[in-house]
């Protein structure tokens, strides 16, 4: 990041100094943990971890052995999501990756990660953990030559456990429709829900691995232990008694590992189906208070209803709704781990209802490669195309260049440049309500402070200097970084009110 523009008021608006300054990215992020279904930061404030996905260090299928399925991960990459005022990233990592064979640990990749936190670190940006996995695996697709049935159609393989962990047991590879829906694939889940070969205390000590090598590292603020799950035979089962089971299994190795450093986030996830229909009967899995429900709300965007009908026809808020009742039920509160903008003016009303239930998210996602499976499933097994026309990630990549097979950036996606730079409170005194508004680059903010040592750390948006106004906030600070600046103050004590507005 460039050197920060420090601008200091006192109630009374006096300028005192402009001076450049190291950013604020380098000194080490206070570390966060849960407390009554809030994020807290160790000065007492609530904190909203708003961020997005971040593919790069993802082991994913090629379908096309000429275009590479990820972008290289670049220091540019942390300074870039940072001047969108986001202050966190969902770093995905892969099973295969760590542990490509069993119980041997990959130290280069390690490494890899390491180098993301740095770089995190160094703009300001909490990094939670992200086992990814679609579909199971890489390992998994149908073969190039294998002629799937009528009405199945050939599965790319996609992204997750290793080779080792693999267990199809010659069930047939091609999908009815979706990529979950393959007897390969759920004969691999429910090889792992019933702990096959230990498959589960394999996945369980990778997680301690990592635990071990970040326990004193406050820029990690947690581990998001399986992304969308998927179910084998006995869905229901798997929801009432393995899945449970195997969180449990996993959380108490992260806390083992963890000892004598931080105590880390636990992010959890319902099966991967959650994501199309919003709803999981909640199965609480331990007593540990620091957790964090985290589905993923695609209502309005890739939900059952976009894909049947191309409407919305289960209303957005309800997402919110139900992911909040469900959080309530293990006691704690939602993360939403992946969102992506709708039609209309879907981002809005999503970002609207972000700022309702004071609640953060990763959009999905931060740059994703021509090669990426999702852009390449529909040609599988063709091993020849390349995909045309633009992905519409945050970056947003142009396809079809043979220069550049990978892809070229083409900028910010227009609404996120919008919706996902709103400007929000970081972190601040609870209770408070909040609003924002993207268009007008406006936030208006009001609480009452308990004691007034609880700061407030807002994002603005913008070149120019904020419009600032503020009841019973003392020691207003305006600092410039890329892409906008960040408000300090110190609410109360008492009731409190701030208008912030960025400057064109």
């Amino acid at each position: 990041m460039k050197a920060n523009k420090i601008m200091r008021f006192f109630p009374a608006g006096i300028f005192i100094f402009s001076i450049g300054l190291r950013a604020l990215g380098a000194v080490p992020l206070p570390y966060v943990q849960v407390k009554d279904r809030r994020v807290v930061d160790t000065n007492g404030s609530t904190v909203i971890l708003r961020g997005v996905a971040v593919n790069e260090l993802g082991d994913y299928f090629q379908g096309n052995p000429a275009i590479p399925s990820t972008f290289p991960l670049e220091r540019r990459d942390f300074e870039r999501i940072a001047a969108l005022g986001c202050n966190s990233v969902r770093l995905i990592v892969s099973w295969s990756r760590l542990e490509p064979q069993p119980g041997v640990h990959d130290l280069q990749y390690l490494e890899q990660i390491r180098q993301a936190v740095q770089w995190a670190r160094a703009n300001g940006i909490y990094v939670i953990l992200d086992m990814h996995q679609d579909a199971w695996g890489k390992y998994i697709n149908t073969a190039p030559d294998q002629k799937c049935r009528w009405p199945l159609l050939p599965n790319i393989g996609w992204d997750g456990a290793p080779e080792w962990a693999t267990f199809t047991d010659d069930r047939d590879r091609c999908m009815l429709v979706h990529r979950e829906l393959s007897m390969a694939v759920m004969n691999s889940w429910q090889a792992f829900w019933q702990n096959r070969d230990n498959l589960q205390d394999h996945l369980a000590d990778s997680w301690a691995w990592l635990a071990q090598e970040f326990k004193n590292e406050p820029a990690v603020a947690g581990y998001d232990l399986l992304n969308e799950p998927g179910w084998g035979f006995n869905p229901i089962k798997d929801v009432d008694e393995y899945k449970p089971a195997f969180y449990r299994r996993c959380a108490e190795a992260i806390r083992k590992a963890e000892t004598g450093g931080l105590s880390k986030i636990i992010f959890f996830e319902p099966l991967s189906i959650w994501a199309a229909v919003p709803h999981e009967t909640p199965k609480p899995f331990t007593q540990d208070q620091n957790i964090i429900y985290a589905p993923h709300i695609y209502l309005g965007s890739i939900s059952i209803d976009m894909f049947l009908v191309h409407r919305e026809m289960i209303p957005l808020r309800k997402g919110f709704e139900w992911a909040d009742g469900e959080a309530k039920t293990f006691g704690t509160t939602f993360w939403n781990g992946e969102w992506m903008p709708g039609p209309g003016d879907h981002a809005f009303r999503y970002a609207a209802l972000e700022d309702e239930y004071q609640t953060g998210s990763a959009r999905w996602q931060w740059k994703s490669s021509c090669g990426d499976p999702h852009q390449m499933s529909e040609y599988w097994p063709d091993q020849t195309k390349s995909p045309e026309g633009s992905v519409h990630s945050v970056v947003v990549v142009r396809c079809g260049d043979a220069s550049r097979p990978e892809g070229i950036e083409e900028g910010i996606n227009p609404i996120d440049a919008v919706v996902l730079a709103r400007p929000y409170p970081r972190a601040f005194p609870s209770p408070a309500t909040f609003k924002s508004d993207p268009n007008t680059r406006a936030l208006e903010m009001s609480g009452k402070a308990s004691s007034g040592n609880a700061p407030l750390l807002v994002w603005v948006p913008g070149k120019g200097k904020p419009k600032v106004e503020t009841e019973n906030v003392r020691g207003i600070l305006l600092e410039q970084v890329d892409g906008g600046w960040l408000l300090h103050g110190l609410p109360g004590p008492g009731e409190w009110k701030l208008f912030a507005q960025g400057g064109d």
